[in-house]
């Protein structure tokens, strides 16, 4: 799929709102690379629009070492060749389906599928803000160096999408980067490196 950057996202929005209410939870179907990888890379490029410029984007939708790329054109062309990552954890998976099958589940403390029974058991319980906030720095950065392991092409930014709309602002921004650096930071394999929000539409370059 290729196209400017806002048909781009709304022709990303409107597969979305198709999605049923187990797709979307479940990550069945189509939803998972809707959710995950174009949903990121559509407004990863929203943010390189600027009056006067207009760059198309590119979705490949296979297995292939990219996920997309950010066109420019003019004299002479130019583009940005994109790889996305999204951290999921198997706890979020489990949240997730209990919030499908029952409407509601908590947004911490443990949880887990019961062995005999298959059932999702989850209990209540504060997280410290700043335990949640190492706990998605190590993802993060656990995402980052199984990208840069892997080959790929000169000029490539990587893109690492979560979803987290209790988390915002720029305070819980620079405490994540700040616990990123301290696990040993986003450094080499690529031209930049982007974090996104999904659930805020918050980016940040790292």
């Amino acid at each position: 799929m290729r196209n400017s950057v806002f048909d781009f996202a709304l022709e990303v929005d409107r597969q979305i709102s198709t999605l049923t209410r187990e797709q979307f939870y479940l990550r069945t179907g189509r939803a998972k690379r809707l959710l995950e990888e174009l949903y990121p890379l559509s407004r990863f490029a929203l943010r390189l629009k600027y009056p006067g410029n207009d760059p198309e984007v590119e979705a490949f939708e296979d297995d292939g070492p990219l996920d997309g790329v950010v066109h420019w054109g003019g004299v002479p062309a130019s583009q940005l060749k994109v790889e996305v990552t999204y951290v999921h954890s198997y706890q979020k998976a489990l949240r997730d389906e209990l919030l499908f099958s029952t409407g509601s589940t908590p947004g911490t403390g443990p949880i887990y599928r019961d062995k005999k029974t298959g059932n999702i058991v989850a209990t209540s319980a504060v997280v410290p803000t700043a335990e949640e906030i190492a706990q998605l720095a190590a993802a993060i950065v656990e995402r980052f160096r199984k990208k840069r392991a892997k080959p790929y092409p000169r000029g490539t930014a990587l893109l690492i999408a979560f979803d987290d709309p209790t988390f915002w602002g720029s305070d819980l921004w620079g405490q994540l980067i700040a616990s990123i650096k301290a696990q040993g930071g986003l450094e080499g394999g690529f031209e930049e490196v982007h974090i996104f929000n999904c659930g805020s539409n918050e980016l940040q370059a790292f």
